[in-house]
């Protein structure tokens, strides 16, 4: 009698079932720390657009509201515009807080205000980078 070697059907089956499975728990992690890295990456430009609205109001010594362009073509911050065309359309709005030497930069991006929470306590006097969302 001849001896068979290999694996049966039933058995291909369930390696590729468990196969698929593991796939399909890696997929979804990988998109969930995908979109939390998305969401990382446009508060840092979010920041980094607020802290160009402040040098360029500090070095023109201009009281109004800011178009991010302005910001871009200036080079006071530095992001790609085609993958974040809605921050590159914005305007910093620079609004005074109830404290006279306090001055907050907001910024309105998908229907939220993100500002630099200037009006807040900060727990010292420099200027946290936290970015505070409404």
């Amino acid at each position: 009698m001849k001896k068979n070697k290999g694996f049966t059907l039933i058995e291909l089956l369930a390696v590729i079932v468990i196969l698929g499975i593991l796939i399909s728990i890696t997929t979804i992690s990988v998109n969930s720390l995908r979109k939390k890295q998305e969401e990382k990456n446009k508060e840092n430009i979010i920041s980094s657009i607020l802290t160009g609205a402040k040098e360029y109001n500090a070095k023109n010594k201009i009281d109004d509201n800011v178009p991010v362009s302005v910001l871009k073509i200036g080079n006071y911050v530095d992001f790609d515009e085609n993958k974040y065309s809605d921050l590159y359309n914005g305007v910093v709005i620079k609004e005074k807080c109830n404290n006279p030497l306090k001055t907050k930069y907001s910024i309105m991006v998908d229907n939220y205000s993100y500002n630099d929470c200037g009006c807040e306590e900060q727990g010292s006097q420099n200027q946290s980078s936290e970015i505070c969302k409404e």
